[in-house]
């Protein structure tokens, strides 16, 4: 199967087109302009084909999304394509797939088509995928935006609290410590002497407005040249016409007098600024977070399907870098069936003998900064390796579709937190929920139905869920399942001792998993 192009088109225009292989722009726009011909002449088909390329299409709305593809391809996993598309365009234009929402979210659908297809043949994913994918929100980035944003607010803070002391040691200079060539009673008569020392002032570089020149440095400076000039200052009867000084020169020589040319700003307003926040002495300088994520494709009967895959990864934050800046974990003895990768920075041969701990002291970790010190991951094609199972019995009525699902909690020994079963369900479809035991189920109104179940534990290990849609089983087909266990992994990943590397005394950590 080879996907030449994926368009979404009206019958006068093309509204978004995506190709997947080298083309010019006028053969893609004389493919679709002949398929509107073809849809427009009667024909009520699916797929309509030509003497080169094959076009899949369905209706969305007053709209079409139609596939062009080659004449070899496989029709079958053409209209599956055409399918995981359509869900796709969907849940890009939310609400309703109209041409002013198409128009608004065309570069969420572009972007959606590439991860469906790529080089013109399928990928194989799924909806909820394609949503991560694009929307890939990542934790790491979060913390580390959080830490930019301390740095630069602590670094604003210094920046006030040096403004304030300047503007103290300039508020209590003398008036006269500027020289006898620039006192008071000479600035009514300014003369092209101390013309002079401004507009060496102005080839200066700018030090913040001219404020950073009022030391007593300047005055030597400025006094000499007066003292050197030979025209006398201009008589009080002179036209000031040629000595009118701009708003910008008029600061530089208050700057070389020692004044301020800018508003010193308040106590109050340096206060309103968020100072970087601080590390918080009753809390542990460590914090360690072990996640792990087991991912896995099922079957609508029930079953594995392929292969169940763990991840995971052992993440050290350092709050309190005067005490832990070297901080070295003792593990316990570690299962060697899963694959280990460890930090470039870390020791690996002291990971042989489950410590973690940096190749040298020039690599210590810097403060509030999430490092990963140890990634693993571990693939199972064996049901019981996960802790639940689900079939979902599909059955066609007079109005759509029936879907039933059934839940059990096959590990009794742990606790699911926040489980969520979400199905694909346009609202065309109108989908009415019967039945959800135990939590609750519920339709968005636009996208999904959901039923979300706050805690599975060995108290009551099935559920059942049921609900109806004027829809065939196809569009809200697949759906997902999603949990939470805290506490435990499947990796066993225990810290029997947290050291300094040098001073191998011992620090104080806190552990989520």
């Amino acid at each position: 199967m080879v996907v030449l192009s994926a368009a979404i088109v009206k019958k006068d225009k093309t509204l978004v087109a995506r190709q997947f292989v080298e083309m010019t722009r006028l053969r893609i726009e004389g493919l679709l302009g002949a398929f509107t011909k073809l849809v427009d002449s009667g024909k009520d088909h699916t797929f309509v084909e030509t003497e080169s390329v094959r076009y899949v299409y369905q209706p969305m709305e007053a709209l079409s999304l139609v596939v062009i593809t080659n004449k070899a391809s496989n029709i079958l996993e053409d209209l599956e394509t055409l399918r995981l598309l359509a869900k796709v365009v969907q849940d890009c234009c939310e609400i309703q797939v109209s041409e002013e929402n198409v128009l608004k979210h065309a570069f969420d659908i572009v972007f959606a088509f590439d991860e469906v297809i790529s080089f013109g043949y399928r990928e194989s994913v799924t909806l909820s995928q394609i949503k991560t994918y694009t929307e890939m929100d990542s934790h790491e980035e979060r913390l580390h935006m959080m830490v930019e944003q301390s740095k630069i607010n602590e670094a604003r803070e210094m920046a006030k609290k040096k403004q304030m002391e300047l503007a103290k040691q300039r508020a209590l200079q003398p008036k006269d410590a500027a020289g006898p060539g620039f006192g008071s009673d000479s600035l009514p008569g300014i003369g092209p002497s101390s013309m002079g020392g401004s507009s060496f002032q102005d080839s200066m570089p700018s030090m913040g407005g001219g404020a950073s020149f009022g030391n007593d440095t300047s005055a030597p400076w400025s006094s000499s040249m007066a003292e050197d000039s030979g025209p006398a200052p201009l008589k009080p009867g002179a036209p000031k016409k040629g000595m009118a000084l701009g708003k910008k020169k008029n600061a530089d020589v208050l700057g070389s007098m020692g004044i301020s040319a800018e508003p010193t700003p308040s106590p109050e307003a340096v206060a309103e600024e968020p100072a970087a926040p601080a590390y918080n002495p009753l809390m542990d300088p460590v914090r360690v977070d072990i996640e792990e994520k087991i991912t896995a494709d099922l079957q609508v009967e029930g079953g594995l399907e392929g292969e169940a895959v763990c991840t995971g990864q052992f993440q050290v934050t350092v709050l309190d870098a005067s005490k832990a800046d070297l901080a070295a974990f003792r593990l316990a003895p570690q299962n060697q069936e899963f694959r280990y990768k460890i930090h470039p920075n870390l020791n690996k041969t002291s990971h042989a003998n489950n410590v973690l701990e940096v190749r040298e002291a020039s690599r210590a970790y810097r403060a509030n900064a999430p490092v990963p010190l140890v990634k693993w991951q571990y693939k199972s094609s064996n049901e019981d390796f996960l802790p639940v199972q689900i079939s979902c019995w599909p059955s066609t009525t007079a109005d759509g579709t029936q879907i039933v699902v059934e839940l059990e909690l096959t590990d009794t020994s742990i606790t699911l937190e926040d489980v969520q079963i979400k199905f694909p369900a346009a609202a065309s479809s109108r989908p009415q929920v019967s039945s959800a035991e135990p939590g609750e189920a519920s339709y968005d109104g636009q996208s999904e139905v959901c039923w979300r179940i706050p805690v599975l534990d060995k108290s009551e290990t099935n559920g059942t869920l049921e609900f109806v849609a004027k829809t065939d089983s196809a569009s809200l087909l697949p759906f997902t399942f999603d949990a939470v266990r805290r506490g435990a992994t499947k990796c066993p990943m225990e810290i029997a001792e947290c050291y300094h590397m040098e001073k191998k005394d011992a620090i104080a950590f806190t552990c989520e998993k």
